[in-house]
């Protein structure tokens, strides 16, 4: 066997590793982030101060006394009672809501606008509070039909029904919406991830294990019509003498 066959076969083992690696990936990226209902309840022993006025709620961890869309529990932890939260805190400066940051991972200082596990231009924490994980926002959630994507009203104003669209924090004459919306990166080819790129990879050591066969063919042929010209001399020289 040639070195060149065996150094294609080793390459070939090697991209099936790599592809493997990329199948797995999505799911291990999935199963990190908690899901939202889990972070909602961040403090339990809190809902037994909710008393009576939540029980016709069927689920205490959305009680909000106030109607001011802040869950009371929520409202608690950022304000510390159930009615004086205004939405408008952020405890860290950072330019988050404090009561969204509540919501998206349990604490009034614990996201963190820069993260971004995919790199899709959507922060981790918008993803976990439009559909339950840092990678699973396509950037299309949109669930007041406003054309306006959830991600991006929960970064302007907490929640997925609170922005109007025309919102310009740096009053720079484009709106808030439209910049966010601007930071969006095509991920499709890379949230097909495992399987899309793992064929890529299938195939270009595909390709290059057929060039190795190709090459070891031509190898031979060559060899043999070395031998079969050597053989014809040898005969030549047989009759001359």
């Amino acid at each position: 066997m040639s070195v060149l066959f065996r150094a294609l076969r080793a390459m070939f083992a090697v991209v099936a590793l790599v592809g493997l690696a990329f199948v797995s990936a999505p799911a291990q990226a999935a199963s990190a982030a908690p899901a939202v209902s889990s972070v909602v309840n961040v403090a339990p022993m809190l809902l037994s101060a909710l008393g009576a006025d939540c029980e016709v709620e069927s689920d205490s961890a959305n009680c909000d006394i106030d109607r001011d869309r802040i869950p009371d529990v929520v409202e608690q932890v950022v304000a510390g009672s159930l009615t004086g939260a205004t939405g408008t805190e952020d405890h860290d400066g950072d330019g988050i809501p404090s009561w969204t940051e509540v919501l998206a991972c349990g604490t009034v200082t614990c996201a963190d606008s820069r993260a971004d596990s995919d790199e899709d231009g959507i922060p981790d924490y918008a993803e976990q509070l439009v559909c339950g994980s840092a990678t699973c926002s396509n950037s299309k959630e949109d669930a007041d039909g406003d054309k306006v994507s959830d991600w991006i009203e929960f970064v302007i104003c907490g929640d997925r029904t609170c922005a109007t669209g025309l919102e310009d924090y740096d009053s720079n004459g484009v709106a808030d919406a439209a910049e966010l919306q601007a930071c969006v990166k095509d991920t499709s080819g890379l949230a097909l991830t495992g399987f899309g790129i793992a064929g890529i990879l299938a195939l270009i050591a595909g390709l290059l294990v057929t060039l190795g066969v190709l090459l070891r063919i031509r190898r031979r042929k060559a060899a043999a019509a070395a031998d079969g010209a050597t053989a014809g001399e040898a005969e030549l020289v047989g009759s001359a003498l």
